[in-house]
């Protein structure tokens, strides 16, 4: 609307007024003053500019990890809880070859002539480093402790009650060699011997000739606890089954992923040693972890033993697919090769101390410089293999504050995002552990602490 012409007349007046009463020497300082307001105002409009193009941007992030959240099948995960075999990872970062090789599988249909199985089945065996060895795949480690109750029908199964844990999947172990109704079909029984405080060579005394035998390795020290009365007896008949919660692979590595396993202490053994000290018929291993497979349950042990259960028509049940098994193929050879070039998990293990250094330093710089984060420190506790094994390896972490969100609500909805950030809680701070970070995914985790600090404290509390 314009303005009339009356207030237009009065504004003159009145300014002109307003200058006539000013001071001769004043009005050089308007003058200056005036200028330095008018140099001023562009910057000011740029900075209004630069927020308001700063929570346009936080929005659109917010909008693309919700959409990204809601329409995703598979959530990608960076894993810096600190711990390789964490329970909310499914398997471990596979090798370029081993994903184009599943590519190559999934894309048609893959030969299943008994020629191209055998092609797979003389690699896969000559990964165990031994023409008296065989290697079996399952589809998982439930169902490679599945197969051996399963395919020994009517021997009666004992696990001592120290070692009776649950599996990565939480199945207990009693449960995982025999279902339920097994002992009424006349399949067999898992008996439990032993006291839950230690072993104790009674605990052998009596066992049948027919009997398996199961044990731990969760990294400790002493033998399978049914070795004295092995050596004692010499019953050759019973099958002694080893089951590994954590491995090197089927044989001692070699080369840089060699070198990389002298960092754990302890330092984890391989399906072979148990195998060649006579231990051990078989041993269940899984697949990922160390390995660096796909998610599956190997069995490695004698090939007579070995041989008993891929004859049974309950394997093909259980056996993993062709992919699978071409997967943990290429990852078994990455392992024995001279080098670890092909093994991303030997390549986190190989990661010094100092290059984790050097990375938690540059993010917490960086990290720092963000208004919403109260404190960033870092810290030089180990990372784990397992959540409840001895194996460690020294590592780097960052020790986060947020200004608004508490420790458990910003770890959850770093946890929701995608991809999803995995992370500790200790006290009142968030703990980012790089030892499992590929360096690639560190732009990655920066940008979601940074975006999520900014834009979760804006949303309101259980909305999406």
């Amino acid at each position: 609307m314009a303005i009339p012409s009356w207030a237009v007349e009065t504004l003159i007046r009145g300014v002109g007024n307003m200058v006539d009463r000013v001071p001769p020497d004043r009005i050089d300082q308007i003058k200056q003053r005036a200028s330095s307001l008018l140099d001023e105002l562009p910057r000011t409009a740029a900075r209004g500019v630069d927020n308001l193009f700063r929570g346009a941007r936080a929005g659109r992030e917010m909008m693309d990890r919700w959409t990204r959240r809601h329409t995703a099948l598979v959530t990608p995960v960076i894993n810096a809880s600190g711990c390789l075999g964490d329970s909310r990872v499914s398997g471990v970062p596979l090798g370029d070859h081993a994903i184009e090789l599943a590519v190559e599988s999934f894309s048609g249909a893959a030969l299943s002539t008994p020629t191209a199985r055998q092609r797979l089945d003389r690699r896969l065996n000559r990964c165990a480093g031994d023409d008296r060895l065989s290697v079996l795949v399952a589809g998982n480690v439930d169902a490679a402790c599945l197969a051996i109750g399963l395919c020994h029908p009517g021997r009666p199964i004992f696990v001592h009650r120290s070692e009776a844990i649950r599996l990565s999947g939480g199945t207990p172990i009693p449960d995982a060699f025999l279902p339920v109704e097994a002992g009424r079909d006349g399949l067999g029984h898992v008996h439990e011997v032993g006291s839950v405080d230690g072993v104790s060579a009674a605990d052998t005394i009596g066992l049948p000739e027919n009997a398996i035998l199961l044990a731990v390795d969760n990294g400790a020290d002493r033998p399978p606890w049914f070795v004295e009365v092995e050596a004692a007896e010499g019953h050759d008949q019973r099958l002694r089954v080893v089951i590994m919660t954590g491995s090197s692979g089927l044989k001692p590595p070699q080369g840089e992923h060699l070198q990389s396993l002298t960092a754990l202490s302890p330092q984890p053994r391989s399906a072979h040693d148990h195998l060649a000290s006579g231990a051990a018929n078989i041993v269940v291993v899984p697949g990922d972890g160390l390995i660096g497979g796909p998610p599956c349950g190997l069995l490695v042990g004698r090939r007579s033993a070995v041989e008993v259960i891929a004859a049974n028509r309950v394997w093909r049940a259980l056996e993993g697919g062709i992919a699978t098994r071409a997967m943990i193929t290429e990852a078994l050879e990455g392992c024995s090769a001279p080098t670890a070039s092909r093994h991303p998990i030997g390549e986190l293990l190989a990661t010094s101390e100092e290059n984790l250094k050097s990375r938690s330093e540059r993010l917490a710089i960086r990290i720092s410089a963000e208004e919403t984060i109260r404190s960033c420190q870092v810290g030089d506790a180990p990372a784990t293999l397992t959540p409840h094994g001895p194996w460690k390896i020294g590592s780097r972490q960052l020790q986060l504050r947020h200004r608004d969100l508490p420790a458990a609500r910003w770890a959850e909805s770093l946890a929701e995002s995608v991809p999803a950030i995995l992370a500790g809680v200790i006290d009142d701070t968030v703990v980012l552990d790089l030892r499992w970070v590929q360096p690639s995914d560190d732009a990655a985790l920066a940008a979601a602490l940074v975006g999520g600090a900014t834009t979760e404290t804006a949303a309101a509390p259980g909305v999406e």
